[in-house]
């Protein structure tokens, strides 16, 4: 895998900025093709982009939300979904919330071919629909010639994504896949500046978890007089607006968590060490939402693809094996999520969520000398802090009373094999904006400057994420540990 580029556009204005000149945690922000970095690189750079939202859900509506924190460079035209439930809100909003992003209203589509017809002003869209439309939509945008941005997964089979790749490499669009931690400067750091720099040691294991609770994992109903039609749907593969609404949990559909969850995650396992696993073993099941009767006595639905999946990755690095431990779990919100990086000198544990920044020292290591100059590689953790008098440090200690169990022998000795707490250091930089909006700025800053080298997740990484996530579905029905193949990886 390519590094990022780290000489152009975001990362710029991260050694501007983003890292500290003091002790204290600064945030970054984004950058944005209108900076003098950028317009240097091009004639290109900094012109407006008209764009077109594909799919208006959740997904597609956080796309838009996060587009909101870019001041220049992009103009919305146009969405398209085949549901007016979701596609009219997310036109008003955008007219409102993004107003410094439209000229007039947004115009708003049932069929993404009608509205590429009537506009073909349009020059990038962005594709948040269901997993098993990435594929066709993708491909047509691209021979339409516009550039694309679309979510992950690539899609719900390794065929499609295939597919996908050849669309890129048949059409001259930017095409860019939606693993924002690519472009999110609290990883590159840990990335480029900690794991590089060899903080941690030789890495041999890494771990990563995102669990939600059965409270988050509920299906989601139908509002009523709301239903689309039945040859719309139809049209485009759906059976039913259960299923619709439900995609993420079919196969016909999408991938299950540890495809919409986990391949934020696992991805970042390949990025990180800039490699692909050599095997893996995995297991999970349907063991919550198989239709039988909940606490309240009602059946609790019933869902094709697997709510709790564990995988254990083996890679091959330049420092030997490295494991990599990964978990999604739909009956558990206990812990959130979060990825670990555990080496031989240290560790590091860092999420999208600025709760887990932090980076642990082994006893021995001496990490003060890289915490000087106006880019430090780490910055000392704060001390706890004490709100209770009884928190605070004192001179004096009154004395404790023996305790002691029945037979007489003092309770709670410390096990002598216990580690030392380790040193702990945090990472200089926290994002001030949403999470995507860094990726949605790369991918605009590329499309203006028409430089698909400036991406920071082309389509061909993503594919290779998108293998190392579905794989787990082959393994899982075989029982067996699956061993990578170089076949797997190529296009």
């Amino acid at each position: 895998m390519s590094t990022p580029p780290l000489t152009t556009g975001l990362s710029k204005f991260m050694d501007r900025r983003a890292f500290l000149r003091t002790s204290a945690v600064t945030g970054a922000g984004v950058c944005l093709a209108t900076s003098k970095s950028a317009i240097a690189q091009g004639e290109q750079a900094g012109r407006t982009i008209k764009c077109a939202l594909i799919g208006c859900g959740a997904q597609g509506d956080r796309l838009r939300v996060a587009a909101a924190k870019i001041p220049t460079g992009i103009q919305w035209v146009a969405v398209a979904d085949i549901w007016k439930y979701n596609r009219n809100p997310v036109a008003r909003r955008m007219e409102f919330e993004n107003k410094h992003q439209v000229e007039g209203p947004v115009a708003q589509y049932e069929e993404v071919e009608e509205m590429l017809d009537k506009h073909p002003e349009i020059e990038a869209v962005f594709i948040a629909t269901p997993d098993h439309l990435h594929a066709p939509f993708s491909r047509l945008c691209l021979e339409k010639g516009k550039s694309v941005y679309c979510e992950k997964m690539m899609s719900n089979t390794i065929e499609g994504a295939r597919d996908m790749v050849k669309a890129g490499r048949e059409n001259k669009g930017i095409f860019q896949i939606g693993h924002q931690r690519h472009s999110n400067p609290r990883y590159i750091h840990l990335r480029e500046k900690i794991l590089k720099a060899g903080l941690l040691g030789r890495v041999t294991h890494c771990y990563g978890q995102w669990n939600r609770g059965v409270a988050a994992s509920q299906p989601l109903g139908i509002p009523k007089k709301q239903e689309i039609p039945a040859e719309m749907l139809s049209k485009y593969g759906f059976g039913s607006m259960e299923e619709f609404r439900n995609w993420r949990w079919f196969a016909k559909y999408g991938g299950g968590p540890i495809s919409d969850l986990g391949a934020h995650q696992i991805d970042m396992f390949n990025w990180m060490y800039e490699t692909t696993p050599v095997s893996l073993f995995a297991a999970g099941g349907v063991d919550y939402y198989d239709g039988t009767p909940g606490p309240d006595g009602q059946p609790k639905a019933k869902f094709e693809l697997p709510d709790n999946v564990m995988c254990l990755y083996e890679y091959q690095t330049k420092d030997g094996i490295m494991r990599a431990y990964y978990q999604v779990l739909t009956t558990t919100g206990s812990q959130g999520y979060y990825e670990k990086h555990m080496g031989v000198n240290g560790s590091a544990i860092i999420s999208e969520s600025p709760t887990y920044n932090q980076v642990y020292a082994e006893p021995g290591q001496d990490w003060t000398q890289w915490t000087s100059g106006d880019n430090p590689l780490l910055v000392k953790a704060p001390d706890a802090v004490k709100n209770k008098f009884w928190e605070h440090p004192r001179s004096w200690a009154k004395p404790q009373p023996k305790s002691y169990n029945v037979t007489g022998v003092a309770k709670a000795v410390a096990d002598a094999r216990e580690s030392k707490a380790l040193d702990p250091w945090e990472i200089p930089v926290i994002l001030d904006v949403y999470p995507h909006t860094p990726h949605v700025a790369n991918f605009i800053e590329s499309v203006q400057m028409k430089k698909p080298e400036h991406l920071t997740c082309n389509v061909m990484d993503a594919f290779k994420s998108c293998v190392t996530v579905l794989k787990a579905y082959e393994c899982m029905k075989s029982g067996e540990k699956y061993i990578f193949k170089d076949e797997d990886f190529e296009v």
